[in-house]
């Protein structure tokens, strides 16, 4: 594989396989917490990977033990007044996410915890490594609500089952488990990882897909119209949305 940096950080890196057009934003952030500066830097990722012509498409890891331990609680103790606003700029990142004009693979190398599942779920698709590192809901273990632009999301890609299982309890799965309640696709060992989320996101290419119009434009478009109210929850939400709105 032959690549080029295309954004780097402070652990934010972006770089692209300059052969098959496949971008990976890796975050390499210790437990790589969801705070203002995570969301500005990824976000600048993000728009690297909107801005670049096809073919492409996007994988998202982190590094070490942790995908992403979710939203960062102690930045949120230290600034509370500034919490709904970061929150809701997490929910914006998100929505960029999930309606991305290529396919986007979520490869989950540690711990998915709160919005690092989300994360994981506004990917097309989630590839898991085996034996260590679980995805998990923690809301109703912390006290907390899922909020709107998560919990739109979350009912979005996940079953009715697995919503009940995974939110009103805070099971953690493990990739057998997850592949069982469809949280994620594919699992693998980390020392495959790389290469199998690769492939994952290579056959998401328009070539390989054997499409004869692909449309960009159009393929982001039916992205919104497959998800409609996750879409709308994460880009027009707010923080102090009533738990009974509709948006």
């Amino acid at each position: 594989m032959m690549s080029t940096d295309s954004f780097s950080k402070d652990g934010i890196h972006l770089e692209r396989d300059t052969l098959s057009g496949v971008f990976t934003i890796y975050m390499d952030r210790g437990e790589n917490r969801f705070n203002p500066s995570l969301v500005e830097d990824v976000g600048k990722a993000l728009k690297v990977v909107e801005e670049a012509d096809h073919p492409k498409a996007l994988i998202i890891t982190g590094k070490g033990k942790f995908f992403s331990n979710g939203l960062d609680i102690n930045w949120m103790g230290k600034y509370p007044e500034k919490t709904p606003s970061m929150i809701e700029g997490v929910w914006k990142l998100l929505g960029r996410i999930l309606i991305l004009n290529c396919r986007t693979v979520a490869s989950i190398n540690g711990h998915a915890f709160g919005a690092g599942l989300f994360m994981a779920l506004a990917c097309d698709y989630r590839i898991m490594r085996t034996k260590r590192g679980f995805v998990n809901f923690p809301e109703v273990n912390l006290g907390m609500r899922l909020a709107k632009g998560f919990s739109e999301l979350a009912k979005a890609k996940c079953s009715i089952s697995t919503l009940r299982e995974g939110v009103l309890t805070a099971k953690r799965y493990g990739s057998t488990d997850a592949i069982a309640a469809g949280l994620v696709d594919e699992e693998c060992p980390l020392e495959a990882l790389q290469m199998s989320a690769a492939i994952m996101a290579k056959g998401g290419l328009a070539d390989n897909l054997r499409l004869a119009n692909f449309n960009p434009d159009t393929f982001s478009q039916i992205k919104i119209e497959l998800y409609t109210d996750a879409y709308r929850a994460l880009t027009m939400g707010t923080a102090a949305s009533p738990s009974h709105s509709r948006l």
